[in-house]
């Protein structure tokens, strides 16, 4: 027996469809800047997506979807995984724009190309959120690591004798690298740092 499969109906253009996608991603990406979790583990999926997650999850379906309910749904997961906080005004309108951009996204696609949309935007969301978190930890890094170096040297002369002649001098300690940047040159300066950083991590906790 052959099963004849039939063509799904293309809805818009792909640089249309691209476009609105964009937007959407952008959207969750603010709406989630309203977003204040407590008590979570600060690099896993489920704590840095908190209300997406489970708005795309809610969303991932072929059959109708009732955006109001979807909604008032997200807003209360918002507020329950933020407590004691309230949800803001601001994060109910971000949520509604976000909400408005999929749902116009969803009216340009077929099912199936709808599904697997979800699942990109809720990869990409992911993608763009950690990454945030992740150049957020590396400039405070990077802030410790210069109020470390300007008590260690005496001068910016100081550090750069260290770096030969194969590397570029640097003219203040604000140019210096984060520690997982600098060159070889600087090894066991940036060992001495890591000792005392967490050195005094240890102490704190």
């Amino acid at each position: 027996m052959i099963i004849k499969m039939e063509r799904e109906e293309e809805r818009a253009d792909i640089d249309t469809i691209r476009e609105v996608r964009g937007r959407a991603v952008e959207a969750l990406v603010e709406y989630l800047k309203t977003y204040r979790p407590t008590g979570e583990e600060a690099d896993s999926k489920h704590a840095l997506m908190g209300p997406v997650g489970k708005l795309l999850s809610r969303i991932m379906t072929t059959g109708d979807i009732n955006w109001g309910a979807v909604r008032g749904y997200i807003l209360s997961v918002h507020k329950n995984l933020q407590s004691p906080r309230g949800v803001s005004a601001d994060a109910a309108e971000r949520l509604e724009e976000a909400t408005r951009v999929l749902d116009e996204l969803r009216s340009l696609l077929p099912p199936t190309k709808w599904l697997k949309t979800v699942e990109d935007i809720d990869d990409e969301v992911f993608f763009r959120v950690y990454r945030q978190k992740l150049l957020g930890r590396r400039k405070g890094l990077q802030k410790k690591f210069h109020e470390w170096l300007k008590k260690r040297f005496s001068s910016i002369d100081e550090l750069n004798e260290l770096l030969g002649d194969e590397v570029e001098e640097y003219e203040s300690f604000e140019d210096v690298e984060d520690p997982y940047s600098t060159p070889d040159q600087l090894r066991d300066i940036v060992k001495e740092f890591w000792e005392e950083y967490k050195k005094k991590k240890e102490k704190e906790e």
